[in-house]
């Protein structure tokens, strides 16, 4: 049974690095089993259709972002949001991959509708996390901004998502720059 976890995982991860680098429409079952030098059948075994697989990174990366949010819950808030852009700066140290939620809005029109309703979820999350942390930065006097947190957490949320995608074309230090202005723009 053990043998069957480990394939598992591996068949999510190479899938979600897959996705990251490449995107849904683009990945294969033929790609995951040749690089991880299995079977198709071992592939379908576990995850019995692309959409299933799919689905199961959105899901995986949902439970993955709760933990996190819970792990650094006690932390300060400029902790929390450091900790937050360290997480998504990771997605530029390993081949310029973008997150799953701005590879989900790309594919969008090409996703089975049970993984647009889990991307959809996904971003609704984190955009709800930002709310919370701005709205109680701006009460304990921590963050400065001008407008509503909904409005701010919407502008953070696509700046990220973008300056990764972006960040394709004209290299790293494009997204280190939206950080340093988003940062610039919440201090009082």
């Amino acid at each position: 049974m053990k043998a069957r976890t480990d394939t598992k995982e591996k068949i999510m991860e190479l899938g979600t690095d897959l996705v990251e680098s490449i995107g849904y429409p683009s990945l294969s079952y033929q790609q995951i089993s040749s690089q991880l030098g299995i079977k198709n059948a071992a592939v379908h075994y576990h995850f019995p259709s692309k959409e299933s697989l799919g689905l199961e990174i959105l899901n995986t990366a949902i439970g993955s972002f709760e933990k996190m949010i819970s792990n650094i819950s006690s932390l300060g808030l400029w902790e929390q949001l450091d900790t937050f852009f360290k997480s998504y700066r990771k997605h530029l140290e390993s081949n310029n991959k973008i997150c799953l939620i701005g590879a989900s809005a790309s594919d969008y029109q090409e996703l089975p509708e049970s993984m647009q309703a889990a991307a959809s979820e996904y971003l609704v999350l984190v955009k709800g996390w930002f709310v919370e942390l701005l709205r109680e930065g701006r009460e304990e006097g921590v963050f400065h901004f001008k407008g509503e947190p909904k409005h701010k957490a919407a502008v953070i949320v696509s700046a990220l998502a973008g300056g990764l995608q972006h960040a394709r074309l004209v290299g790293n230090l494009h997204y280190d720059e939206i950080v340093e202005q988003l940062v610039e723009d919440l201090k009082p």
